[in-house]
C-alpha cells in the first residue's frame, strides 16, 4: 500500500539541541489527534528540551481505512521509521509486543473517555436497544470499539442483539451526528462526548462511560523499543515538550480558556478548518478536551490491564502476557519530576 503522507517540521536553534530529528507519527490527519504535539512544536516546548528537529506526519482519511492506517503506524513504529507514535491503538501496539516486535508503551495519550451513551425519548436502559441498529460511524473508531464493549459488559452481544451500522458521517462531527440524531435521522441511541444539551433536553443516559471505564485507555504514546533504549533523554524531552503542550491547551484565566483562541490560529496555519464540518464541531472537541486531556500523562495500570484482559478472552494475546512486557514508563516518570518536582 502507497500511502501519501501530510507532513509537518519544526527547526530551530535550540540551546542544548540534540543532533537528531525526532520523527513522530499520528494515525490520523485530525487536528485534535496532532493538536497537542503541533502545540509543543510552535510553542518551542520542544525546542527547550533540546529537541530542536522535530517531524510529524499523519495520513488523511480519504488515502485509507481507519484501521489500515493504525496498522501502518504501528508498523513503522516497529520498523523503526518514525520513534514515537502519539495516539496509535492500544490493542495494535499490545499485539505487536506480544509478537516480539520492538514496540513500547511510553506514557498515555488521553485521560479517559469521556463518552456518555444517550438513548431518544422513551427508553429507559441499555436493554432497551436489544432489536434495534445503533449507528457508530467508521469501523474500528473510538464510537464503534466503546459502543461494542459497553454491548457486551450489558449482556447484549453486538451484530446479534444489537446490529451495528457504519453509515453515520465523517469523524469528528459531533455537532453533526447530534443534530442529526435529534432530527430523528441517527438511530436509537448516539454515543458522544459533548451530550448536555442532549440530556438538557430530556434524552436519557443509557450508560455513562466515564463512569464505566474511568482508566481505560485505548489510545496510547508508544515508542520503538531501540529508540526509547538508546535515547532516554530525548524520550525525556519529547515527553516534557508533550506535557506542556497540554497544560498550555487547559490552561484556564479569569475563568476562560487562555489560549484557545491561540491554538484555533496555530490549527489553521497546520491546515485545518478548512470544512463546515471541522469548524462546527472545534469548540465541541476543543471544551471536550478539558475533560479528556491529562495533565501529565500518566498511564493507570488498571487502564492497561483492563485491555490486556479483555485482548486474552478474545485470544487476541497469549495467556501469558503481562502489562509489565509493553510499559516503559521511567521517562515519564523523571519528566514529571523534572516539570513538579
Amino acid at each position: 500500500m502507497i500511502l501519501q503522507p501530510k507532513v509537518w517540521l519544526s527547526s530551530s536553534n535550540g540551546k542544548k539541541g540534540i543532533r537528531r530529528r525526532l520523527r513522530l507519527s499520528a494515525a490520523h490527519r485530525e487536528w485534535n489527534h496532532v493538536g497537542i504535539a503541533l502545540a509543543a512544536m510552535e510553542e518551542g516546548f520542544f525546542a527547550d528540551e533540546g529537541l530542536t528537529d522535530v517531524e510529524l506526519i499523519t495520513f488523511d482519511e480519504t488515502e485509507s481505512e481507519l484501521l489500515d492506517r493504525e496498522a501502518i503506524q504501528v508498523a513503522l513504529l516497529t520498523e523503526g521509521t518514525v520513534d514515537i507514535g502519539i495516539d496509535p491503538r492500544t490493542t495494535f501496539v499490545l499485539e505487536a509486543r506480544d509478537k516480539g516486535e520492538p514496540v513500547c508503551i511510553v506514557a498515555a495519550r488521553r485521560k479517559n473517555h469521556a463518552f456518555v451513551l444517550i438513548g431518544e425519548k422513551g427508553l429507559k436502559s441499555i436493554q432497551d436497544l436489544r432489536g434495534k441498529t445503533v449507528e457508530v460511524g467508521h469501523r474500528g473508531g473510538a464510537n464503534d470499539v466503546m459502543m461494542r464493549q459497553v454491548l457486551k459488559d450489558s449482556g447484549l452481544e453486538p451484530d446479534k442483539d444489537v446490529k451495528i451500522s457504519y453509515e453515520g458521517g465523517p469523524m469528528h462531527d459531533s455537532a453533526g451526528a447530534i443534530q442529526a440524531f435529534i432530527d430523528g435521522k441517527y438511530g436509537p441511541a448516539i454515543l458522544k462526548t459533548h451530550v448536555q444539551s442532549l440530556i438538557e433536553a430530556g434524552y436519557p443516559i443509557l450508560a455513562d462511560l466515564k463512569k464505566l471505564y474511568p482508566s481505560r485507555h485505548d489510545r496510547v504514546t508508544a515508542g520503538n523499543e531501540i529508540f526509547v533504549r538508546e535515547n532516554p533523554g530525548a524520550l525525556k524531552g519529547f515527553l516534557k515538550g508533550m506535557i506542556r503542550a497540554c497544560r498550555y491547551v487547559l490552561e484556564v484565566e479569569n475563568r476562560k480558556l487562555k489560549n484557545k483562541e491561540k491554538f484555533k490560529e496555530l490549527v489553521i496555519k497546520a491546515g485545518f478548518l478548512t470544512s463546515e464540518r471541522e469548524n462546527r464541531s472545534f469548540d465541541n472537541l476543543f471544551d471536550d478536551w478539558q475533560v479528556r486531556v491529562s495533565r501529565d500523562l500518566s498511564l493507570p495500570l488498571d487502564g492497561i490491564q483492563l485491555i490486556i484482559e479483555e485482548q486474552k478472552k478474545s485470544s487476541r494475546l497469549s495467556s501469558s502476557f503481562k502489562a509489565e512486557d509493553v510499559l516503559r514508563l521511567e521517562a515519564l516518570r523523571e519528566a514529571q519530576l523534572d516539570l513538579d518536582g
